[in-house]
């Protein structure tokens, strides 16, 4: 097995110059990727962000991690693929998930599988500067994009739950696997994604998969467990909640959360957040939470958690902060400080 490779997610939420160096310094302490997220009213926007990190980097990977097929017609999405990744040289790579914050908080529905699958094949065909075609004034005339992408630009699906592991194991080029970092959880997930892509004539080996975990490296245990009650509540609202109850984790939760500007996953005061997840978290669930689900702990916990994701096949890691309007310095150091020796 070759070394693990080690991304981190960037959000653009400072000015972009900012963001930029940030992903210079990334590259510089070995990173294999800088995943930036998508979502209009949180940050700046991903595609020129990403336009502006592939300018001032020279080997990073490029990640746009997660877009959606809804907020932005397919055709815009593949022109901005094909455009950043002339500028990055060919190091882009693109992630699409159902929808949350950019969607829900439009009054649009995330998209159901069935589109995704269409939307991916469709995507792949416009970025190798096929035909497609689309009803209105032009009379359904066949376009394609003149500067259509120089490669096969790798594109991956974010899943948690089964049916969605299933199909990114089918359609995608890679996953970004986010149900759980324990063994167990990790092959469960796995599993989904291998019997997906058997379905495909593909074998695990074809498919990137990437482990996602939040990420918090610290000295206080108990610190870091009431830190991911946020998270923890926000995985039972996403679809994960057959991860959690695999790991004893049996819970409740509104579709929405009241009290919290724009939701509990991207809260703007994360100590509010918490106090929120609180009322529907208990301490021992969240505890079950930081050790199955996440990359939160000491940095002993840390290094001994990414060891068993590793032995159960994981090659890929997407290292995530809690805050949303933070750079992660917290995830890089713990990445140069617990994680860096994996990479060597």
């Amino acid at each position: 097995m070759s070394a693990p490779r080690f991304g981190l997610r960037l959000p653009p939420c400072a000015p972009a110059r900012e963001v930029a160096d940030f992903a210079r310094r990334a590259e510089a302490e070995g990173l294999d990727t800088v995943w930036i997220p998508d979502s209009q009213f949180l940050w700046h926007d991903v595609w020129t962000t990403a336009a502006l990190v592939a300018d001032r980097t020279e080997h990073i990977g490029i990640g746009v991690a997660v877009t959606n097929f809804e907020t932005r017609h397919i055709a815009v999405t593949a022109n901005a693929v094909a455009s950043v990744d002339d500028i990055s040289g060919g190091r882009v790579k693109v992630a699409f998930g159902t929808g949350d914050s950019s969607v829900k908080t439009i009054g649009k529905r995330p998209t159901p599988l069935h589109r995704m699958r269409d939307n991916i094949a469709l995507l792949r065909r416009l970025l190798r500067g096929e035909e497609a075609c689309w009803p209105g004034p032009y009379g359904e005339r066949p376009m394609r994009l003149r500067r259509h992408a120089s490669r096969e630009v790798p594109v991956y699906m974010a899943a948690s739950g089964p049916k969605a592991l299933a199909l990114a194991g089918e359609v995608a080029d890679g996953v970004i696997l986010a149900a759980g970092t324990a063994p167990p959880l990790v092959e469960r997930g796995t599993g989904f994604i291998r019997a997906g892509a058997e379905r495909a004539g593909r074998t695990l080996a074809d498919l990137d998969v990437v482990l996602a975990a939040h990420t918090l490296v610290t000295q206080d245990e108990a610190d870091a467990v009431r830190q991911v009650k946020p998270l923890c509540l926000a995985m039972a609202q996403l679809g994960a909640g057959a991860a959690l109850r695999a790991v004893g984790i049996d819970i409740e939760v509104p579709d929405v959360v009241e009290g919290v500007y724009p939701d509990i996953t991207h809260a703007e005061s994360w100590d509010l957040a918490v106090s929120i997840a609180d009322r529907y978290i208990g301490d021992d669930d969240a505890e079950r939470f930081a050790t199955h689900l996440t990359l939160a702990g000491t940095p002993g916990q840390l290094g001994k958690r990414v060891d068993g994701a590793i032995g159960a096949g994981i090659e890929s890691f997407y290292l995530l902060g809690a805050s949303s309007y933070q750079l992660p310095h917290n995830q890089l150091d713990a990445f140069a400080s617990t994680f860096a020796r994996h990479n060597r």
